[in-house]
């Protein structure tokens, strides 16, 4: 999806991700988070790409959307978190992500990143690329509530945000409803974080028929 990306200056910088084989592997056995949603090593690539999934079918729809941009700052938006988290054996937070968090550490990796591009074209990156990059990592968490310290101010930051939230959102749904409890009831047992119970709406004899 990367290699696709028609843009020379966003397709190089993304080459300078793919072909940095130690960053590669950390991006390949992060988890996405501690808990909550994709909290398993490989969730952070198995998150990352659902959205670019849903980012590719969603970009075509709307013509003011840059679809590279989109898919870049997708595959970008929790770069962060493979330094944020450790997860050699179990997950927890690395003293980085304590004291600095992933939102921080992915800007920085982007800058990193950006100069290794601008050696590989031998040509400056767009400042307006830069900013637009920077400001879809630091505002996809939506609200300042949530940790965001910019709230989204583009297109592509705005649909970043409701498409990552909308694939966390329904694999942390999928997941409480596999693992409840309560495997005879059609609702979940109630969930503190969320302030409620989930309707699992459990196979019926007709359900199983259609299949």
């Amino acid at each position: 999806m990367l290699r696709g990306i028609g843009d020379d200056h966003l397709r190089v910088l993304a080459e300078c991700f793919l072909i940095d084989e130690s960053l590669m592997d950390k991006f390949t056995r992060a988890p996405a988070a501690i808990k909550n949603h994709h909290a398993y090593h490989g969730g952070l690539l198995e998150h990352v790409v659902s959205l670019m999934d849903l980012c590719a079918v969603v970009a075509p729809q709307y013509p003011e959307i840059d679809a590279d941009l989109l898919a870049l700052g997708a595959f970008l938006h929790d770069i962060g978190k493979i330094d944020e988290l450790t997860y050699d054996r179990e997950l927890a937070y690395s003293d980085a992500g304590q004291l600095i968090g992933h939102l921080i550490i992915g800007v920085e990796l982007l800058e990193q990143k950006i100069r290794e591009s601008e050696a590989l074209s031998g040509e400056p990156f767009p400042e307006e690329l830069r900013l637009q990059l920077k400001h879809m990592i630091l505002s996809h968490h939506g609200q300042y509530e949530f940790g965001s310290p910019k709230l989204p101010m583009t297109i592509e930051a705005m649909v970043l945000h409701f498409l990552d939230n909308m694939d966390a959102k329904i694999h942390a749904f999928s997941q409480l409803i596999a693992t409840d409890i309560n495997a005879d009831s059609n609702w979940t047992a109630y969930q503190p974080n969320l302030g409620r119970k989930i309707y699992k709406r459990l196979a019926t004899s007709g359900d199983k028929d259609a299949l």
